[in-house]
């Protein structure tokens, strides 16, 4: 059985923002999270994250970058990304529900669209 991962790489910052022990049993959980992690990241940089909805997902189906977005719109800044990683269950990883998010941006839907339909 396969497992989904979300996670959000911080440019500034140089880390990356995940919430721990967090693994999902399918793609669209997994997008839910790292979308509801977007909207954490986005908050803490107050909305000056420019995300780029026009580029394409990048990455095999192990560690896929789905959005990539750019503090204040610099393109020469370091990239901020969601990124959904798959492996294989283990014993260790428990699956849990992803964070529900109040409501979705239309760019924010399609994203999550196109996303769920390259894991199929």
């Amino acid at each position: 059985m396969v497992v989904y991962q979300a996670r959000v790489g911080d440019g500034f910052r140089e880390k990356g923002l995940k919430r721990t022990n967090s693994y999902f049993s399918t793609p669209k959980e997994a997008v839910t999270e790292a979308l509801a992690l977007k909207k954490k990241i986005d908050s803490l940089y107050k909305n000056e994250i420019k995300w780029d909805y026009s580029e394409e997902v990048t990455g095999p189906a192990e560690k896929m970058k789905i959005l990539k977005g750019y503090l204040s719109g610099h393109e020469k800044s370091k990239a901020f990304y969601l990124q959904i990683i798959s492996m294989k269950r283990q014993e260790e990883f428990s699956i849990v529900p992803p964070i529900k998010l109040k409501n979705i941006s239309s760019d924010d839907e399609k994203m999550m669209t196109k996303v769920v339909k390259l894991f199929k």
